[in-house]
């Protein structure tokens, strides 16, 4: 899975925003706020990856968290991502 658009990450008010750019901005039409957390697995979902892969690269960058925190945080988030369709399986 990866995401359907290009998009760009920024901080603005204290929150990640990212944003499609160049012709996608047309076709996704909007933005996506998310924490700093989300905004690590969007940039990891920026390559083609299975679920699998995003967690463990996720509790890769956070080992202080636990397998179960890690893996409800990325799937959750992806979820969301794909019920506003922006990930390709």
């Amino acid at each position: 899975m990866k995401l359907k658009y290009n998009f760009v990450i920024n901080a603005v008010a204290d929150k990640m925003v990212a944003v499609a750019v160049g012709d996608d901005l047309n076709a996704f039409g909007g933005f996506i706020k998310m924490n700093d957390i989300g905004a690590e697995i969007f940039e990891i979902l920026k390559n083609d990856v299975t679920l699998e892969e995003a967690i463990k690269l996720m509790k890769e960058k956070h080992p202080e968290a636990t397998e179960a925190e890690v893996t409800d945080t990325v799937t959750g988030f992806v979820n969301q991502l794909k019920e506003a369709d922006v990930i390709t399986e």
